[in-house]
Protein backbone atom coordinates (compact mmCIF):
# COMPACT_ATOMS: atom_id res chain seq x y z
CA UNK A 1 0.00 0.00 0.00
CA UNK A 2 1.14 3.64 -1.00
CA UNK A 3 1.94 5.82 1.83
CA UNK A 4 0.08 9.04 2.06
CA UNK A 5 1.62 12.18 0.50
CA UNK A 6 1.54 13.61 4.49
CA UNK A 7 3.60 10.99 5.59
CA UNK A 8 5.88 11.11 2.91
CA UNK A 9 6.95 14.77 3.05
CA UNK A 10 7.08 14.38 7.09
CA UNK A 11 9.05 10.88 7.17
CA UNK A 12 11.45 11.42 4.10
CA UNK A 13 13.22 14.17 3.72
CA UNK A 14 15.82 16.13 6.75
CA UNK A 15 14.14 17.27 9.71
CA UNK A 16 14.94 20.99 8.32
CA UNK A 17 12.58 20.31 4.79
CA UNK A 18 9.01 19.66 6.59
CA UNK A 19 9.50 22.48 8.95
CA UNK A 20 10.67 25.00 6.32
CA UNK A 21 7.10 24.47 4.63
CA UNK A 22 5.54 24.91 7.48
CA UNK A 23 6.89 27.98 8.10
CA UNK A 24 5.99 28.79 4.34
CA UNK A 25 2.88 27.54 4.68
CA UNK A 26 1.95 30.09 7.84
CA UNK A 27 3.75 32.72 6.55
CA UNK A 28 1.44 32.63 3.44
CA UNK A 29 -1.73 32.64 5.10
CA UNK A 30 -0.68 35.44 7.17
CA UNK A 31 0.02 37.00 4.07
CA UNK A 32 -3.98 36.54 2.71
CA UNK A 33 -5.06 37.28 5.68
CA UNK A 34 -3.70 40.18 6.03
CA UNK A 35 -4.74 41.15 2.24
CA UNK A 36 -8.16 40.07 2.92
CA UNK A 37 -10.02 43.37 2.72
CA UNK A 38 -8.02 44.06 -0.27
CA UNK A 39 -9.95 43.65 -4.03
CA UNK A 40 -8.68 40.34 -5.43
CA UNK A 41 -7.02 42.59 -8.27
CA UNK A 42 -4.84 44.74 -7.29
CA UNK A 43 -1.05 44.28 -7.72
CA UNK A 44 -0.57 43.82 -3.38
CA UNK A 45 -1.80 39.98 -4.04
CA UNK A 46 1.51 39.75 -6.01
CA UNK A 47 3.60 38.63 -3.20
CA UNK A 48 0.66 35.95 -1.55
CA UNK A 49 0.79 34.47 -4.87
CA UNK A 50 4.61 34.09 -5.06
CA UNK A 51 4.45 33.16 -1.40
CA UNK A 52 2.00 29.99 -2.46
CA UNK A 53 3.87 28.89 -5.35
CA UNK A 54 7.30 28.74 -3.11
CA UNK A 55 4.81 26.67 -0.85
CA UNK A 56 3.29 24.32 -3.19
CA UNK A 57 7.19 23.96 -5.13
CA UNK A 58 8.35 23.38 -1.74
CA UNK A 59 5.91 20.49 -0.42
CA UNK A 60 6.99 18.89 -3.24
CA UNK A 61 11.11 19.26 -2.13
CA UNK A 62 10.00 17.72 0.72
CA UNK A 63 8.92 14.78 -1.29
CA UNK A 64 12.20 14.78 -2.22
CA UNK A 65 11.42 15.21 -6.28
CA UNK A 66 14.05 16.00 -8.29
CA UNK A 67 11.68 18.32 -10.67
CA UNK A 68 10.68 19.94 -7.70
CA UNK A 69 14.14 21.12 -6.55
CA UNK A 70 15.41 22.39 -9.59
CA UNK A 71 11.93 24.24 -10.03
CA UNK A 72 12.23 25.56 -6.56
CA UNK A 73 16.20 26.94 -7.39
CA UNK A 74 14.65 28.35 -11.17
CA UNK A 75 12.29 29.79 -9.77
CA UNK A 76 14.78 31.49 -6.63
CA UNK A 77 17.24 32.21 -9.54
CA UNK A 78 13.89 34.21 -11.13
CA UNK A 79 12.74 35.94 -8.27
CA UNK A 80 16.46 37.40 -7.54
CA UNK A 81 16.77 38.29 -11.02
CA UNK A 82 13.46 40.26 -10.50
CA UNK A 83 14.54 41.92 -7.50
CA UNK A 84 17.97 43.33 -8.01
CA UNK A 85 17.10 44.61 -12.11
CA UNK A 86 13.26 46.00 -11.58
CA UNK A 87 12.40 49.49 -10.17
CA UNK A 88 10.94 49.50 -7.06
CA UNK A 89 7.45 49.48 -6.59
CA UNK A 90 6.82 47.77 -9.57
CA UNK A 91 4.51 44.73 -9.87
CA UNK A 92 7.79 42.33 -10.89
CA UNK A 93 9.22 43.74 -7.43
CA UNK A 94 6.78 43.17 -5.29
CA UNK A 95 6.29 39.66 -6.87
CA UNK A 96 9.95 38.75 -6.29
CA UNK A 97 10.43 39.88 -2.49
CA UNK A 98 7.98 37.32 -1.23
CA UNK A 99 10.53 35.02 0.50
CA UNK A 100 13.83 36.88 -0.16
CA UNK A 101 16.45 35.84 1.16
CA UNK A 102 14.46 32.74 2.81
CA UNK A 103 14.22 31.15 -0.52
CA UNK A 104 18.15 31.30 -1.57
CA UNK A 105 19.29 29.65 2.12
CA UNK A 106 16.55 26.94 1.43
CA UNK A 107 18.25 26.74 -1.94
CA UNK A 108 21.65 26.03 -0.47
CA UNK A 109 20.07 23.21 1.68
CA UNK A 110 18.51 21.49 -2.00
CA UNK A 111 21.86 21.97 -3.63
CA UNK A 112 23.32 19.89 -0.13
CA UNK A 113 21.24 17.05 -0.14
CA UNK A 114 20.77 17.39 -4.23
CA UNK A 115 21.94 13.56 -4.33
CA UNK A 116 19.24 12.27 -2.37
CA UNK A 117 16.73 13.36 -4.68
CA UNK A 118 14.45 11.09 -6.96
Amino acid sequence: MQNSFLKRIISKPPILFPWAALFQIVITIAAVVTLYPTPLGQQDWLRPLCMALFSVIWLFVCDMRKWAAMSYIVFTMLCLGLHYFTKMDTPERIFSDAFFPFDMVLSFFILLYYKKFQ
